[in-house]
Order: C-alpha cells, then sequence, then structure tokens
C-alpha cells in the first residue's frame, strides 16, 4: 500500500543560511525593512515643511524691512546702523570718531527770486549746530540761535544782486557753507514806452493794429490786460482789435520784484 505523504516543509527561524542562498532569510530582517520605509517618508515631508516655512518668513522680514524704509524713509536706519556701530565699536574707537566728528551744515529756505522790500525773512534748519551763521555777500551779518532745530534772522538787503549763505557753529566747531539763495532787490518799477501806435494816432483800414513798444528784460507785458509777447532784449508787441471812434490803450509792465509801470495813450480808428 503506497502511503501518501505530503513533503515536509522546513521552517525558518533562525538567522540561518538556506542553503543555495546568498543572504540570510529572517523574519525580523523583513520587519526592519517594512518598517523604513514610512520613517523616511515622514523625515521628507517634514524637511518640505520647515523649508517652507523658512522660507515664507524670510519673505515677511523683506516686506517688514520695505515697510519701514518706505514709513520711516531711509535716515531711521541710518540712525540705527550708527547706534548699532556704537554699540559694538570699542571706547578707544568711539573717542576717535567723536575727536573727528562732522558738524552739517545748515540748509536755508527758498527766497523769491526779487523783492521791493529791503527786509527779507531768512530761514532754514540746523540739526547739528547750537547757533547759525549768517552770510550776506560773503560778510558775516548775524549769528542766531537754533530752537528745535530750526532758526530764523530778518536779514536786510543791498540793491541790486544779493547772495546769503550760513554756517553752523558748535563749540569751537563750524561747519562749510550751507546752500547758496539768491535774491534781487529792486526797488524802481521797469522802463517803459508805446512806440505805435502814437498817442492820438488816426487809424484807418488794417485791424486788429499791431502795439509795441519796449522794457527791461524779464517783464511781464500786458496789453489791455492781454499778455504780450516779450523778447529777451525787453521788446514787447501785441495784436489789439480797435472798435470804431476812439480807443484807449494802456500797456503794463511788472517785474519779478512786482514793481508796476503803466502807460496809457489814445487812437482813433475808422474803416
Amino acid at each position: 500500500m503506497i502511503e501518501n505523504k505530503l513533503p515536509e516543509t522546513k521552517s525558518v527561524t533562525d538567522s540561518s543560511t538556506v542553503e543555495g542562498s546568498s543572504s540570510p532569510i529572517s523574519e525580523n530582517e523583513t520587519i526592519i525593512k517594512s518598517d523604513n520605509m514610512p520613517r523616511s517618508s515622514r523625515l521628507s515631508k517634514k524637511f518640505q515643511k520647515k523649508s517652507r516655512n523658512t522660507l515664507i518668513l524670510s519673505i515677511l522680514g523683506i516686506v517688514a524691512i520695505l515697510f519701514l524704509m518706505f514709513r520711516y524713509g531711509l535716515p531711521l536706519i541710518s540712525d540705527a546702523s550708527f547706534l548699532f556701530g556704537r554699540v559694538t565699536s570699542s571706547p578707544d574707537e568711539v573717542n576717535k570718531t567723536e575727536d573727528k566728528s562732522f558738524l552739517a551744515s545748515p540748509d536755508l529756505d527758498t527766497l523769491p527770486e526779487a523783492t521791493k522790500e529791503e527786509l527779507v525773512t531768512v530761514t532754514g534748519t540746523s540739526l547739528g549746530g547750537e547757533k547759525v551763521a549768517i552770510y550776506l555777500n560773503g560778510n558775516l551779518e548775524e549769528e542766531v540761535t537754533v530752537k528745535d532745530g530750526s532758526f530764523e534772522h530778518e536779514l536786510k538787503l543791498t540793491d541790486g544782486g544779493n547772495i546769503i549763505k550760513a554756517k553752523a557753529i558748535k563749540g569751537e566747531m563750524e561747519s562749510e557753507f550751507s546752500n547758496s539763495v539768491n535774491i534781487s532787490l529792486i526797488k524802481e518799477g521797469p522802463e517803459l514806452s508805446i512806440d505805435s501806435p502814437g498817442e492820438n494816432a488816426e487809424l484807418k483800414g488794417a485791424n486788429p493794429i499791431e502795439v509795441k513798444g519796449k522794457t527791461d528784460p524779464d517783464v511781464t507785458v500786458t496789453v489791455n490786460d492781454f499778455q504780450a509777447v516779450s523778447s529777451s532784449d525787453g521788446s514787447y508787441s501785441y495784436l489789439l482789435t480797435l472798435k470804431e471812434g476812439g480807443n484807449e490803450i494802456k500797456v503794463v509792465a511788472v517785474d519779478a520784484a512786482g514793481n508796476k509801470t503803466e502807460k496809457t495813450i489814445r487812437v482813433n480808428y475808422s474803416r
């Protein structure tokens, strides 16, 4: 009688190598390999999240710096840099810097190009000085005290052109000259002539007529309240339409200081 026998199975429960196999087969090894894959994936995701957070923080930092620059300006950044430099510098370096300190020049406010008033108020700012020396045409006029970073002084001008400058003063230190401000004192009105037409002229035919004459350079001229065309040499002209009969022609010349000169003539027109 033939017995049916199942093939015998040999379970491998230790780390020994199966005959004919190049590597050991074990349940422990299989378990370790299967556990390593999820862990690697979790580390990769964690690294990606950390990189994304770092990028977001960097962008927010740049936006904050740009906001501070536009909101408070570069002086704030400059002051912060200066303060950081003083904190990180040694006492000897700070003393050397203070010994060679630079006194900034004051800043003068603008003035009109010309005026007909002898007295003019000079104003400006000086952030580093205790006093400001005012100069007129190269001559020292007055030393004024700086209050809350600003100063002012009433200055008497001379006829013609005037050049105003200033220097900041602190102790024995003195700054360079500030920006210069030019202003002309003009007391009298400009010269003015009406060369054509003449007084009481009898005009016929062509209409409009040309009103022309001469005044000083850089002067505004109007003819019956209409602005005339002016040249650099002071000559002017305007085409004026006349009415039938008597006409009054008024010419006004105004200079940069506000001085005014007027002339009026009368003419008769017929077709």
